[in-house]
């Protein structure tokens, strides 16, 4: 069976949007998976634009072995040929997953449990078998879902965490290695799997810059173009 990435975006594309969506694609050529880009909120209409990235358990993607929903400022960096889809796991769980892991927890403990995973939003890899046993756990009154409807309030990544728990669905090895969602402003990035562009500055960086402050995403991006990383 065929693999497939994915990313999202509701709304108008921005520069940023349309480089990572142009990369994701020549990294999909190179691993020899399909691309989509899924618009607008195909999910749950009601559910903000995060949440929309549960769509990747639809059954309109069965016909794919794995799928993969990668945010829309990720990138590839200039010569990786890893195959993420030989690797095992899921998404990423570093330090900040583990906090919001225990504090989903301690707000949501009749749909969030600490013997289910927590994956970070910005990368899900997902095998045909987890995507439908996650999708058992939907339907119904879904009105759960509506504790993660705010910005920044876990959101997908709630959605995900609670359907794993509700359908009680065994992951063996859960967690990708973190360099799969490296983000920007981290050293060594021409190492990672995938960049996540960040609007931290990145001290380690060339030139003037520093460790403070945040800057657009674009400028950041342009800095990893000037260094030839991406």
């Amino acid at each position: 069976m065929a693999n497939i990435i994915l990313q999202h975006f509701d709304g108008d594309l921005r520069s940023l949007d349309k480089l990572s969506i142009e990369n994701i694609k020549q990294y999909a050529k190179l691993v020899g998976a399909e691309y989509e880009l899924v618009r607008g909120k195909p999910f749950r209409k009601h559910l903000t634009a995060p949440c929309q990235k549960v769509f990747m358990l639809d059954e309109k993607y069965d016909d794919y072995d794995q799928a993969l929903m990668l945010d829309i400022d990720m990138f590839a960096p200039k010569g990786m040929t890893e195959n993420v889809f030989d690797l095992d796991g899921v998404g990423i769980n570093t330090e900040t997953q583990q906090r919001l892991h225990r504090e989903i927890i301690g707000r949501y403990s009749l749909i969030a449990n600490p013997d289910y995973p927590y994956w970070g939003g910005a990368i899900y890899k997902m095998d045909k078998a987890l995507r439908q046993k996650l999708r058992s756990a939907l339907g119904g009154n879904e009105g759960w879902m509506n504790n993660y409807n705010r910005n920044m309030h876990y959101e997908d990544e709630g959605i995900m965490h609670s359907l794993a728990f509700m359908s009680n669905a065994k992951i063996k090895n859960p967690y990708l290695d973190r360099r799969w969602c490296q983000c920007s402003f981290l050293p060594n990035p021409e190492k990672a799997g995938f960049i996540h562009m960040r609007t931290k500055r990145p001290g380690m960086l060339e030139g003037s810059w520093d460790n403070g402050g945040k800057v657009p995403k674009i400028e950041n991006y342009e800095e990893l173009v000037r260094r030839n990383i991406l």
